[in-house]
């Protein structure tokens, strides 16, 4: 009886304290680390506008890219410090189910930080692969120190890869759908939220990819962004894609930025 209320007293501390050692640790880690995370919005925008590419602010992102993003990717981005603990646990709890999927339990702030340092997602032994995850928790603290949630979302959004050499929202509407962010439907906008977990694989595979915005739009409704008529009705509209132009000097204009 008095280890069980011990073992409470233990969650409930640890919850109390979570969010504000998260802060105190993410003021710690931006304050020793340098200034690679506080570069990166000027780093972004400067290999954009060099291989002639559209950097979008908040305000300009459609609400659905903001929408499908957060409730595909990271549902509950707005209420955790870069790091969720609920997250972690499932994917935990579901490893030991051994059916063979990646559930993935990294926020966006996290996919921000991997961008920024661009840590590898394989990596060689599992030593590695710990280490490399170690330094992707610490720098998405940072991320989540140096810049508000809105922010964050605005540099995901920019710098993610949608497949088809477009990266970023902006440049993902024109190489699939030739108009840009502002042009886009519904069922186009929530179609690109979905790529970017396999962006070669999806870019390549038009049925592959559509059985995936059936997943994204299945995901809204249950995280209750759309209503179950909209999604039946967003089900009846292919967002066929197309074939994108556009090069990848992105990444070697962005190492040079940096």
């Amino acid at each position: 009886m008095r280890f069980g209320m011990y073992v409470v007293a233990a969650i409930v501390l640890s919850a109390a304290l979570f969010y504000p050692l998260s802060y105190l640790f993410g003021a710690f880690f931006a304050y020793t680390s340098g200034n690679l995370v506080a570069q990166y919005p000027g780093a972004l925008r400067h290999a954009l506008s060099a291989t002639h590419e559209t950097y979008l602010t908040y305000d300009e992102i459609p609400r659905c890219a903001v929408d499908g993003a957060v409730s595909v990717e990271d549902k509950r981005f707005f209420h955790h410090p870069g790091i969720d603990p609920i997250a972690i646990m499932r994917v935990v709890f579901q490893s030991f189910q051994n059916d063979h999927q990646d559930h993935g339990g990294s926020t966006i702030s996290q996919q921000l930080a991997r961008l920024i340092i661009a840590e590898p997602r394989r990596q060689p032994s599992l030593l590695a692969e710990l280490w490399s995850e170690l330094r992707v928790v610490k720098y998405g603290l940072i991320v989540e120190h140096d810049f508000s949630k809105d922010k964050i979302l605005e540099l995901y959004l920019n710098g993610i890869y949608y497949g088809r050499h477009a990266r970023g929202f902006a440049q993902a509407a024109k190489a699939y759908f030739h108009t840009d962010a502002a042009g886009l439907s519904r069922a186009q906008c929530y179609y690109l939220t979905g790529l970017p977990q396999a962006p070669s694989y999806y870019g390549n595979n038009p049925q592959a990819a559509h059985e995936r915005y059936l997943h994204v739009l299945e995901t809204l409704r249950r995280n209750g962004r759309i209503t179950t008529a909209q999604e039946r009705d967003l089900q009846t509209q292919i967002p066929l894609g197309v074939e994108g132009t556009y090069s990848q000097r992105f990444k070697a204009a962005l190492r040079r930025a940096l």
